[in-house]
């Protein structure tokens, strides 16, 4: 198949999922809004910013007021008149109405001084910060909830992500382990984990975009989150500093005009003297680290994580009577290809086998379960050398004259079966087969059992290659789902689900004499009357990758009538033959054909699966208890690939 893709260009690993978001750190450097308080805004907010407003709009009132008292308190000292009398005193008593009317005139200059240096200047102050500040908040609270939709878009994502991936391993699961069931039956299974499988592409691709939005909404919050800081320390520093020249200015104007006030003043005078906004500021920062503590929930940037830790597990399966009948089919599957492995096995080691043996054979391949049995034993004989390679690539076996014979006898019967109950998967079994067994002739020549039924009925028949081409396109995406969960975190499928049977399809159809246009035709036809299902740009990339090898090693019109070796002669380079999987991975045409023998022992069976794997999001309830008996029994019952599924 083709090989899954990351769908951005740099895509962290699980293992840096989630690293913080923190701004670089300067050693040695001072205490910063940025630097200490970048996760606190609502509390920097509350505990320093409103108060310092507040600080500054009432000091900026009690100094007008002041200066409504100094002005009309000056207006009455002046409006004291002069005392006409003459005496000793008139003197002193001059001197005191003088001393009276230069008080009241200082209290007037300071009045005019403080609404005119000190309270315009704290107003201008007050009016731009309260402007700033109002705008700060607003972009704070946008930013914030920009990044929480953005963090519940990706949550929904990913629950949403992980059960469209699970449904669609289970389906497939199901399908690939269905080959005692009937065509139409096992189709619908098999159509029904295509539709998953589409469903987890569609959820996947969401999930991929809502992690890019989030981790952007991240980048933006942490970006503009720094400008606002920087803007409310410089804020908070010039308010500072504005308060503070403010004193400094009205102790000046105090200590000029009540020199007999001095020492009340001097206290006044030191301590905006000493006031230090930069480092009250740092005092306060350390105050506020010391009560958060560490318990700082920190910006994280986000990454893929696999699907089946995500979303909402299937739950087990509970034994109920469809389960019950699915298991003793699976026992009876057993049993029968127990049978028939003795005779099967002699037959193909050059053994003699008795006619009554091969006779019983063939009195049971018209029954669909025996049918099944009799494929998936001869797939694993073939196997037996090179369990992971696939059937396509599998090496032939050569067999005695008589082997070939009583072989090719229980071939023409489990064809004839095939084609009255129009059975598409043990056909398409029997085909593949019957290229893989040959014997010598009587001159020396090479003889293939494909040559023995070549003129079968089943061959001609258009619907047979129309449900084959329909059930191996199903059968390749439901691979996909099941091939998934050992991808990396991150990867993406971005073209058609391909099998190697899918590559040499048409070329199966040349080896029985079908004609290249024929097979175009006929494949271009199933494709077309299924573009709903699979969809318009899926069915012309099948196009593409079905035909693009024989159209080169085709000639344009040319035909056989009898193009037996047609597939063995094909190139095996990157057009057909498929690469061997990385240590460590399945195989994702042997899981999809059933012929890996190790998936079995690193893949659990379906029940038990479900068991392990099943996930849970922050709204599920607590995990439920162990398994029934009656659900380990079904686990220790499943067939495993190489005795049933394969």
């Amino acid at each position: 198949t083709s090989e899954a893709e990351w769908p951005w260009k740099k895509v962290e690993s699980s293992t840096s999922a989630e690293q913080p978001i923190q701004p670089a750190v300067v050693e040695d450097a001072p205490r910063s809004f940025r630097k200490d308080l970048w996760d606190r805004f609502d509390y920097l907010w509350k505990h320093r910013i409103e108060p310092s407003q507040s600080l500054l709009q009432k000091v900026t009132d009690l100094l007008r007021s002041r200066a409504e008292l100094e002005r009309k308190y000056g207006e009455s000292l002046l409006s004291f008149g002069e005392i006409s009398e003459s005496g000793a005193l008139h003197s002193a008593v001059d001197a005191m109405i003088v001393n009276f009317r230069n008080r009241g005139e200082q209290s007037i200059i300071l009045a005019d001084e403080l609404e005119q240096d000190i309270i315009v200047s704290f107003d201008c102050v007050i009016k731009q910060h309260k402007e700033v500040s109002k705008k700060v908040y607003s972009d704070v609270q946008l930013l914030v909830k920009n990044l929480q939709d953005r963090r519940k878009s990706h949550d929904r994502s990913a629950r949403r992500y992980g059960s469209r991936c699970a449904e669609a391993e289970f389906a497939a699961q199901d399908s690939l382990q269905a080959v005692s069931m009937k065509t139409a039956d096992r189709l619908k299974l098999a159509q029904q984990a295509t539709i998953l499988s589409k469903q987890a592409r569609v959820a996947e691709y969401d999930y991929y975009h809502a992690i890019d939005k989030a981790n952007k909404a991240s980048a933006l919050y942490a970006e503009q989150m720094a400008h606002v800081l920087e803007v409310l320390q410089d804020m908070e520093e010039k308010r500072g500093q504005c308060l503070r020249d403010g004193l400094r200015k009205l102790a000046v104007y105090e200590t000029s005009w009540l020199r007999n006030m001095q020492y009340d003043l001097e206290g006044v005078a030191k301590a905006s003297e000493d006031c230090d906004p930069v480092q009250e500021l740092q005092n306060f920062i350390e105050t506020s680290i010391k009560e958060a503590g560490e318990e700082r929930p920190p910006l994280v940037r986000l990454g893929a994580a696999p699907f089946h830790q995500l979303g909402k597990g299937r739950e087990p399966r509970k034994m109920s009577p469809e389960l019950q009948q699915l298991i003793q089919v699976q026992q009876h599957m057993r049993q029968l290809m127990d049978d028939m492995t003795p005779v099967l096995s002699r037959l193909l080691e050059g053994g003699e086998v008795e006619v009554a043996q091969t006779e019983g054979l063939c009195r049971q391949l018209p029954e669909s379960r025996p049918r099944a049995a009799f494929c998936q034993v001869l797939r694993l004989a073939v196997l037996k050398d090179d369990p992971s390679a696939e059937l396509d690539n599998a090496a032939g076996r050569n067999l005695t004259p008589a082997a070939f014979e009583a072989l090719a006898s229980c071939f023409t019967v489990a064809l004839d079966a095939a084609d009255e109950h129009n059975d598409a998967w043990c056909g398409r079994d029997l085909m593949v087969l019957a290229q893989l067994f040959r014997t010598v002739g009587p001159e020396g020549q090479a003889v293939s059992l494909l040559s023995k039924v070549y003129n079968h009925a089943l061959w001609n028949k258009v619907t047979f290659w129309d449900e084959v081409l329909l059930l191996s396109l199903c059968e390749a995406y439901a691979a996909e789902a099941v091939w998934r969960r050992s991808l990396a975190p991150g990867s993406q499928f971005s073209k058609p689900a391909m099998t190697s049977f899918l590559q040499r399809f048409v070329g199966y159809m040349m080896a029985f004499g079908i004609s290249f246009e024929q097979g175009r035709n006929s494949v271009a036809s199933t494709l077309r009357k299924n573009a709903a299902f699979f969809g318009h740009q899926t069915v012309q990339a099948y196009s593409q990758l079905l035909l693009e090898a024989y159209e080169v090693a085709t000639p344009q019109g040319a035909s056989d009538s009898r193009n037996m070796s047609r597939l063995e002669a094909l190139p095996t380079g990157p057009a057909l033959a498929m690469s061997e999987p990385p240590e460590g991975q399945d195989d994702f045409e042997a899981v999809a054909m059933g012929v890996q023998a190790d998936f079995a022992q690193r893949e659990e069976t379906p029940s038990s699966a479900l068991a392990e794997d099943q996930a849970s999001d922050d709204e599920d309830e607590d995990d439920k208890g162990e398994e029934t008996e009656a659900l380990r029994v079904l686990a220790e019952a499943q067939p495993k690939v190489d005795d049933v599924f394969t």
